[in-house]
């Protein structure tokens, strides 16, 4: 993938963020108790193309249209917000390159659509990433986070009109946060590795946000897979 059709995804999010909301099916919110304290569904989604699950807010719907690992979770407060997560096959030699894309990318919308932008490195799921604040002149922003995990690239793409911005940040973050990057093209070995690795750190994040339902539930699916893992094993003891 070249950054031309990295950076389609930016004006692809930018355009139907101030659109009409397609039809789409909504995300099951939970039967119990739910997303009354973190706003996330209780339903876990699983991108069917295998690259990836996660827990999308509350309410929102989904929308489902690319032969790619991609989604829009939408939302409507009289403007739309969206966050839109794509997982693919990874296109770039390193990390570098990814920086490197997202800068050319950035430049061209600054050109073409006088956007103001900033890059920075950070880290998602222990891993580099990087992010891009994205405003344009019609007050339109976005956050952006783009990071290479189990061997697949991730984009996800969070805009909505400024008004509406900052209100629904922390949420979107927190979701980006439940993601489990499906390994494609790992051994057997590391995506073990990478598996149950997943598993402790959404156990560790439900339980910061007060959910030990969900959290005692990573940590079965991670003793699923490694039944001795001492880490795993304290956890459920204490939940």
């Amino acid at each position: 993938m070249g950054d031309s059709s990295v950076w389609s995804t930016v004006l692809s999010a930018v355009f139907t963020c101030l659109g009409v909301m397609p039809s789409c099916v909504l995300a099951q919110s939970p039967k119990q108790g739910g997303s009354d304290t973190t706003g996330l569904a209780g339903e876990v989604y699983a991108d069917p193309k295998g690259f990836f699950k996660m827990r999308p807010p509350s309410g929102w719907t989904v929308e489902e249209a690319d032969p790619r690992g991609k989604v829009n979770f939408n939302w409507m407060e009289g403007k739309k917000v969206q966050l839109k997560v794509i997982g693919t096959t990874n296109p770039f030699r390193d990390f570098d390159g990814l920086v490197q894309d997202c800068k050319n990318g950035a430049e061209r919308l600054r050109a073409r659509m006088g956007i103001t932008y900033a890059i920075e490195t950070t880290a998602l799921c222990g891993h580099e990433a990087a992010l891009i604040h994205i405003s344009m002149p019609n007050g339109f922003r976005q956050y952006q986070l783009q990071t290479i995990l189990a061997g697949n690239y991730y984009t996800f793409s969070y805009g909505t009109d400024r008004q509406l911005f900052e209100k629904y940040l922390p949420l979107v973050k927190l979701s980006i946060a439940t993601l489990e990057a499906l390994p494609k093209k790992l051994s057997a070995g590391e995506a073990r590795a990478l598996a149950v690795a997943t598993k402790i750190r959404l156990a560790r994040l439900y339980i910061e946000v007060g959910r030990r339902d969900w959290a005692l539930t990573a940590v079965k699916e991670g003793l699923a897979i490694d039944p001795e893992n001492k880490e795993l094993l304290q956890m459920k003891a204490k939940l």
